[in-house]
């Protein structure tokens, strides 16, 4: 029998039994409750989101992939062509005969074609088809670049992979089914529909990361690229920022050619007018993702700057290379020799065999004081070689001279000093392959009003060797016009100039500026105007350190409100553009009404807990060489700032965060 001390412990009194009561028990399962719903709802939001996060990094990683290759692809083809055919979405078709070792078996989500001419006697056409191909390797779902020179030597690379399967792949024939939940492709599907003044941007290419959100993978989770180059317009800027190859779409920007004419008829005034015309078109681009090709042409034709003469473009968001461009100008320009538009427009859109140029302008604005007197078989550079030729859709014309009668004969005769309609022709010819771009012509001069010959039946094109029909008269300004719209007199939009305000007061439409004489005011404005026509209204952000190279890493600024001269906000929703290695500058756009003088903007950079490594230095804004003033933004608990800036829609504002590392 055991003693107290063993079966009551030390103090004599009874155990208790240490176990929990039914208090403690309701309150310890309705806890244990509680956290299990609580994490149960978070796994299933988790999985739930997970594929929809995986279609954002989807894309994020497709604009990074096919960025390198699809807008170069879509550029080089010349979608008004019917005889490739440029494009294809066939899901069976092939980019060639016989791609040796590379497997075929999946289906074509769009392949495009175009020519590359090689020089020869005569020029040679060979054939380019890139297809896209989705395919399945093993268990992954890809998209491939296949492309086919001459149709053979074929190459091919992974563009995107782990893409979406088809939803019944028991039902699935690669032959028969367009993979439109993967790469949709929008085309006009009449061909002559594509024949458009819109640089030929009708195709939209549509890349799906998949995911749910949004409609089964649409709209936050799609990125869209068109023919002519990358116009990302379907990412949520705010979707996600890392990686965040994201920008606002805007239309200000690209390559844009001004065509000089400093023939001798100009005498004085290219000086006293054209020059300092000149220096305000390129200054209303300066800060603007732009970069500007200056062409001076008189009885021959030359790019301004380093190049040879042949294609050079400067950068308009670096202080120096807009400089080194005005300081160009200033030394090429005189007046003399006569007016040779065939070189002027060989120069900006050809290379010296007569193949496109690799880098083609969004726009070309044209400066001329009268009509065409020579052409490129008689005069152009020495430096400057000649085949005997000028092109027109892949066809070489020879020689004028050759037919069964001559232009270079009685009235007609090319002499450097009256209108040459052979040199018409000629310009006609070259720029009929080019008539996507957007074309801007200015006329100067009281000469334009003086009446010229001209042949009736002398085409070309159907006519060439028709017997000549009688001469009837236009003017200079007529002649110009001939060559803006294709042979339409009246197919132009003519700029209105208010004299009174030193302005013009449509330049959002026009396209052809007559001025009687060399008002240095009125060429100004119409050069401002021509420059303005898509970058007013805009404003465009950049990141720089103190020594003015762009600032790599990621910045983002939001335009959080805008109002009216009224103080009246505006209804839109916030925008955000992104500044980094790749995007060194990002463009908001405003539509100010006529009405409105202009507005007061707000922008603020974003994600501030990612600039630690940056102190601000400061911001400062300019509308071309003009200053603009700013209103400091302060951010609460924060180093950094935000501005309001004044924006007008005859300007195009830049404004610059320094920033010190």
């Amino acid at each position: 029998m055991l003693d107290n001390d063993q079966t009551h412990g030390r103090t004599g009194l009874p155990v208790r039994d240490r176990g929990m009561t039914l208090p403690e028990l309701l309150i310890s399962v309705s806890i244990v409750g509680l956290i299990a719903a609580v994490l149960s709802s978070a796994i299933i939001v988790t999985f739930r989101q997970a594929d929809s996060t995986q279609g954002r990094i989807n894309v994020a990683r497709a604009e990074q992939s096919v960025d390198t290759w699809l807008p170069a692809d879509l550029a080089s083809t010349d979608v008004t062509r019917t005889d490739l055919p440029a494009v294809d979405t066939d899901p069976a078709a092939t980019p060639c005969g016989n791609c040796g070792s590379i497997d075929m078996s999946g289906a074509n989500a769009l392949q495009l074609a175009w020519n590359t001419t090689v020089p020869g006697s005569p020029p040679v056409d060979i054939v380019t088809r890139v297809q896209y191909q989705y395919i399945q390797v093993g268990a992954e779902w890809q998209l491939q670049r296949i492309e086919c020179v001459g149709g053979n030597a074929c190459t091919m690379r992974v563009v995107l992979h782990d893409l979406e399967p088809p939803s019944d792949l028991s039902a699935y024939d690669p032959d028969l089914t367009k993979p439109t939940w993967v790469l949709d492709v929008s085309a006009p599907e009449d061909p002559a529909e594509l024949n458009l003044s819109d640089n030929a941007r009708r195709i939209l290419v549509t890349i799906n990361g998949g995911g749910s959100s949004e409609g089964a993978g649409g709209g936050a989770n799609t990125v869209s690229l068109t023919a002519g180059g990358v116009q990302t317009s379907d990412i949520e800027a705010d979707d996600f920022t890392v990686p965040a190859f994201v920008r606002a779409k805007s239309r200000c920007g690209g390559p844009v050619s001004l065509v000089i004419d400093d023939s001798g008829s100009i005498g004085g005034a290219v000086n006293s007018v054209v020059k300092p015309g000149v220096a305000a078109f390129i200054e209303a681009f300066r800060g603007t993702p732009t970069q500007i090709q200056v062409v001076q042409f008189s009885s021959a034709a030359r790019a301004i700057g380093p190049g040879g003469g042949w294609h050079r473009y400067f950068d308009m968001t670096k202080d120096d290379e807009v400089d080194d461009l005005k300081d160009a100008v200033n030394s090429a320009l005189v007046a003399s020799g006569g007016t040779n538009w065939e070189e002027a427009f060989f120069h900006t859109l050809k290379n010296a065999d007569g193949s496109s140029a690799s880098e083609l302008p969004n726009r070309i604005v044209f400066f001329t004081d009268g009509i065409p007197t020579v052409n490129r078989s008689s005069w152009r550079h020495s430096w400057d070689p000649y085949y005997g030729y000028v092109f027109h859709n892949g066809d070489a014309y020879i020689d004028y001279n050759d037919g069964p009668y001559s232009y270079s004969s009685g009235w007609n005769k090319e002499n450097g000093n009256a209108f040459h309609q052979e040199s018409f022709d000629r310009a006609d010819v070259i720029l009929d392959d080019y008539r996507g771009i957007d074309l801007i012509f200015v006329g100067v001069g009281a000469a334009l009003g003086n009446n010229v010959d001209w042949v009736q039946n002398l085409d070309v094109y159907n006519n060439r060797f028709a017997p000549e029909g009688p001469k009837i008269e236009y003017t200079g300004r007529e002649v110009i016009e001939l060559l803006l719209t294709d042979g339409s007199l009246t197919a132009a939009t003519p700029a209105i100039y208010d004299a009174a305000a030193g302005e013009y007061t449509n330049p959002d439409t026009a396209d052809l500026y007559i001025i009687d004489t060399f008002d240095a005011t009125a060429f100004g404005a119409a050069m401002r105007a021509a420059a303005l026509k898509d970058c007013g209204g805009t404003l465009t952000i950049q990141t720089r350190l103190p020594d003015g190279t762009s600032v790599g890493d990621e910045f983002v600024y939001e335009n959080v409100e805008y109002r009216d001269d009224n103080g009246d906000v505006v209804p839109a929703d916030a925008r955000r553009v992104t500044t980094s290695a790749v995007f060194r500058t990002g463009t908001f756009d405003f539509e100010i009404p006529a009405t409105v003088d202009y507005f007061d903007v707000d922008v603020v950079p974003q994600e501030l807990e990612t600039l630690g490594g940056y102190t601000p230095v400061g911001w400062s804004c300019r509308a071309g060489a003009t200053a603009k003033p700013v209103t400091d933004i302060p951010i609460p608990s924060s180093p950094w700032t935000g501005i309001t800036v004044q924006v007008r829609a005859n300007e195009a504002v830049s404004c610059i965060l320094e920033v010190s590392p």
